[in-house]
């Protein structure tokens, strides 16, 4: 059941041949196939190897390529919608402008992987390894990426709301104007990050850590923000109103043009040096 290096020119034959092949294996072999534009929707693919085969624009939603090898394949604008791709290998593959709503991702190894103009709407990425990743611009919005590693990525511009991201790891993070409004991030580690005009409305962020972060002029309307540190962090020109402050570490804090009226000041560190006027936080 293997097939190396061949174009499949009809997807109906080539959808009837992987329902024979996996009747008669447990493992599919197509390496370097030109699989362009096929239509395998229901394939059943777990274990196969696909390493460096050609599936741009091919149609693939809900298919199950769980703990499959797909090194170096190409994706571009593949429908992947609903996919498992569980502890698959994607390393170096091809993402861009693929459409992975609710693709099942978690446990994949992504390294190298590009994700230009991808749709990651819905998808699970549970404790997906992304350090250093390239995801500016990209949707992700209601993805679920609780304990995911992305560290150092880059997520500048990145549809993050509504996202599930508890405990998950964004130290030095790039989230440049960001949407993450209504995204959990409690209990996550934002340390250094950028959020800078980032709008995280309605977001939770009780017991994260935003040591030294950047969040100028970021929107933080009624986000909860209890027992979050913030020390050190810069929070220049801020939106603070009706945020839940209580518990919060502000120390060493830069406030200087931030907006407050949150809903709970209680046990609140503020730094010493700062008065407030009109809700607007001055030197």
């Amino acid at each position: 059941s293997a097939i190396t290096g061949h174009r499949l020119k009809s997807s109906k034959t080539f959808y009837f041949s992987i329902k024979l092949f996996c009747k008669r294996s447990n493992e599919v072999r197509l390496t370097h196939a030109d699989l362009t534009k096929a239509n395998l929707k229901g394939a059943y693919l777990v274990k196969s190897i696909l390493t460096a085969a050609r599936l741009s624009g091919a149609i693939l939603s809900g298919v199950n390529l769980r703990l499959a090898n797909l090194g170096g394949v190409n994706f571009c604008g593949a429908d992947l919608r609903g996919i498992n791709l569980r502890s698959a290998n994607l390393v170096n593959a091809n993402l861009n402008w693929a459409n992975l709503s609710g693709a099942r991702l978690s446990g994949a190894l992504l390294r190298g992987a590009s994700f230009t103009g991808v749709n990651l709407t819905q998808a699970y990425l549970n404790g997906v390894d992304l350090n250093s990743v390239q995801m500016e611009g990209v949707n992700l919005s209601g993805a679920k990426l609780s304990g995911a590693n992305l560290s150092l990525a880059n997520l500048s511009a990145t549809n993050l709301s509504s996202a599930q991201m508890r405990v998950s790891f964004l130290f030095r993070t790039n989230l440049h104007a960001a949407s993450l409004n209504g995204a959990n991030l409690s209990r996550s580690d934002l340390c250094e990050a950028n959020l800078s005009k980032a709008d995280l409305s309605h977001a939770n962020l009780q017991n994260a850590d935003l040591t030294g972060a950047m969040l100028v002029q970021s929107n933080l309307f009624q986000a909860n923000l209890t027992e979050v540190s913030l020390q050190g962090a810069c929070l220049c020109g801020s939106n603070f109103n009706v945020a839940e402050l209580r518990g919060a570490n502000l120390s060493e804090a830069d406030l200087r043009g931030a907006y407050f009226e949150p809903s709970h000041w209680e046990d609140m560190s503020l730094p010493d040096t700062r008065e407030m006027e009109n809700r607007k936080i001055y030197e």
